[in-house]
């Protein structure tokens, strides 16, 4: 009982980072680049938005831009929508390679919700009993925090100009989430297997040593694996 309600927490804690991981994909703040005159915008995975308007080099920017509201754009696959001082080639791989992890880690966690509900309904193929149930929903949360780590790591590098902003930070703790959760149920399934390989233990009732109580049945405890 204690290890099932293991397993509902380390679900638990991956339908947060499931949320994170989408709540850090669709909003525009993913890195805050600084433009040539001195504007500012905020860049994510599918929208960019101004963040400023006033520039270094024009004082008359600012009043400008006071006057004209711009509004965010859609971003979508091969963007290059570089900094000041960034190459487009290296922001186009970035976003590319995010965006790619990003809808990895959204479908394999969402397949372990699934799968972690099919075997609550006891259906014959998929239960709680099953060898693999708990393994694949393991495996599936290790594969999304695995994707999300190839993906964040190519931010290590960006331009002079460019900060990351508080979309990445928000994925970063959804992959630490889900690294969590895959740990507790990779920790528990290891710990049923030790379990399971201990040898088993069989106690015999003392009225079998004594002649004068004959018993047709023994007496025995052993281990549930």
């Amino acid at each position: 009982m204690a290890a099932r309600r293991l397993v509902a927490a380390a679900v638990a804690v991956a339908l947060l980072s499931l949320i994170l991981n989408n709540v850090a994909a669709f909003t525009p703040s993913w890195v805050l680049q600084s433009l040539e005159d001195g504007r500012k915008r905020s860049v994510g995975l599918w929208r960019m938005c101004p963040a400023g308007e006033r520039g270094r080099d024009d004082p008359q920017a600012g009043k400008r831009g006071q006057g004209t509201q711009r509004q965010c754009e859609s971003l979508g696959w091969g963007s290059e929508y570089s900094g000041y001082q960034e190459s487009r080639g290296t922001v186009k791989l970035q976003f590319d390679m995010m965006r790619a992890c990003n809808l990895m880690a959204t479908v394999a966690l969402t397949m372990g919700q699934l799968i972690f509900l099919l075997g609550l309904m006891g259906l014959p193929f998929i239960t709680q009993d099953s060898q693999w149930w708990e393994e694949a929903i393991a495996a599936l949360f290790q594969l999304a925090s695995f994707v999300l780590v190839i993906g964040l790591v190519t931010f290590y590098r960006i331009g002079p100009y460019t900060h990351l902003s508080y979309s990445c930070y928000v994925d970063i703790a959804a992959c630490l989430l889900a690294t969590l959760a895959a740990a507790m149920l990779i920790w528990n399934v290891l710990h049923r297997r030790d379990d399971c390989l201990a040898p088993r233990v069989i106690v015999i009732s003392r009225s079998l040593a004594s002649p004068f109580h004959p018993r047709l049945d023994n007496d025995y405890v052993e281990s549930p694996c």
